[in-house]
């Protein structure tokens, strides 16, 4: 069973509410350039190059110029994190450094490039480095890597993308299409708990609403633990992942969207046809029907999500044999859940309950039941005129009963600099829990956090 991953950023979440989210803004203005300086008293000024002459100074100006224009948009973020687990036994998880380059820039009138790339270096202490034994080991991630064209009320992009769909904070409901990053279970921070793949995508804005189509010729599959690394479970992330072709139609993905807002309220309907981005029973072809839905209530935001995916494929084991074989179900997963600010902006209570049913119930399932549940509850504030945030998440998790608490903050020490302090402690009741491996992962995390 995999590992429950952390609440995602929700970014369908209506634009009047959208301060429910903490975000720390840290984007720097670009400098201003001086005025022209007057030509000191006593001086002439330069008289201008003749025809189809350059002069150097003015030249080399021009080009810095363009250069500076081409950079303004670029964000470099640098970081430094390490973890230590405090429960037995005792030791230094993650030390790693990253740079991530983040690019933005319209080239055209209609024409727009979008770049999100880092490279992580994981020192000899690192887990994933022990794993790999490189010291350090280097991997370079790109989530996204596309251009953006649009006529009229129509835009097409293409590349490396990233597609969040749903509006649940607790769990992938309809939010099936971009691969998860699963290789550290719990600690994956949310900037890449979404993994890139190459689609093209459509969207599309009329008075009906806000239609959207995607078309991923290559699927990618969920991200799981490096093999001798700290979260590896052994046996259980042997499976590779599929290397498909670009032109096998039978592992290509597409679906659409629908999505028409109401004031402070909003409703998506969508259709798609994927391959299960979790790869490790089989390569399973589905299809799924799902709805989200948004209502806003003054400071009360109201969320509401559901899906119907066909079919699921499963390990199952006879009472009369031991080898494992496969079954299908459908599978229908659904969220409720709500966001509400008493005092205005800054203290947030967030509270869900998601639920998934096998329809087609097999006893022989292994590691599921018919009916699973989950209850996350989380609360947040900022103090310090934003500069401080703080926040406790307590997920819940039934019929296999297991809890994760999870407390974070971030203090925003200057318009670049922001230091982040993380607090994680599973408590898991049931051996047949598939986080029941992950018992003794009480970590605490220190990441700083450098960006212009």
């Amino acid at each position: 069973m995999p590992a429950v991953s952390p609440p995602e950023e929700n970014e369908e979440t209506i634009a009047e509410l959208d301060a429910l989210d903490i975000d720390i803004d840290m984007t720097v203005d670009p400098d201003t350039q001086d005025p022209e300086e007057p030509v000191p008293a006593g001086e002439t000024p330069s008289a201008p190059a003749a025809d189809g002459d350059v002069a150097p100074t003015d030249a080399a100006t021009k080009g810095d110029s363009v250069l500076a224009a081409w950079l303004e948009p670029l964000r470099v973020s640098l970081k430094h994190e390490v973890s230590y687990k405090f429960a037995a036994p005792r030791r230094v998880v993650n030390n790693r450094s990253s740079v991530r380059l983040e690019y933005s820039k319209a080239l055209t009138s209609n024409l727009y490039v979008r770049l999100d790339t880092k490279l992580n270096l994981h020192w000899g202490n690192d887990h994933r480095a022990k794993a790999k034994d490189e010291d350090p080991f280097r991997e370079l991630v790109t989530r996204e890597a596309y251009l953006q064209s649009s006529f009229g009320n129509t835009s097409f992009r293409v590349g490396y993308q990233i597609l969040p769909w749903g509006v649940s904070e607790g769990g992938a409901i309809t939010d099936e299409v971009s691969p998860r990053n699963s290789a550290e279970f719990f600690f994956v921070s949310l900037e890449e708990s979404r993994v890139g793949q190459p689609m093209l995508t459509m969207d599309r804005f009329g008075d009906s609403g806000q239609w959207t189509a995607f078309f991923v010729p290559r699927p990618g599959y969920n991200k799981y633990p490096d093999r001798d690394s700290e979260y590896d479970i052994p046996g259980a992330f042997d499976r590779n992942a599929p290397d498909d072709d670009w032109d096998n139609a039978g592992t290509w993905e597409f679906g659409a969207r629908w999505k028409r807002t109401f004031g402070k309220s909003d409703i998506s309907l969508m259709a798609a046809r994927l391959i299960d981005n979790d790869y490790l029973v089989r390569q399973q072809r589905f299809r799924m029907y799902g709805l989200t839905a948004n209502l806003g209530i003054d400071n009360l935001l109201l969320r509401a999500e559901v899906a119907l995916k066909q079919p699921r494929a499963f390990f199952a084991r006879s009472a009369s044999s031991s080898d494992l074989t496969i079954v299908e179900s459908d599978q229908f997963d659904s969220s409720f859940g709500f966001d509400y600010s008493p005092g205005g902006r800054a203290l947030t209570y967030s509270a869900e309950v998601v639920w998934s049913r096998l329809l087609d119930w097999n006893g022989d399932i292994v590691a599921r039941e018919r009916d699973e549940y989950s209850l996350i509850g989380s609360v947040s504030n900022r103090f310090f005129n934003d500069d401080l945030t703080l926040s406790w998440l307590t997920i819940y998790t039934r019929p296999y009963t297991s809890f994760q608490h999870r407390f974070l903050s971030s203090y925003l020490i200057d318009d670049n600099s922001t230091v982040y302090f993380e607090f994680f402690y599973p408590d898991e009741r049931d051996e047949r829990s598939g986080t029941w491996s992950y018992r003794d992962q009480k970590q605490f995390v220190i990441r700083y956090q450098y960006q212009f």
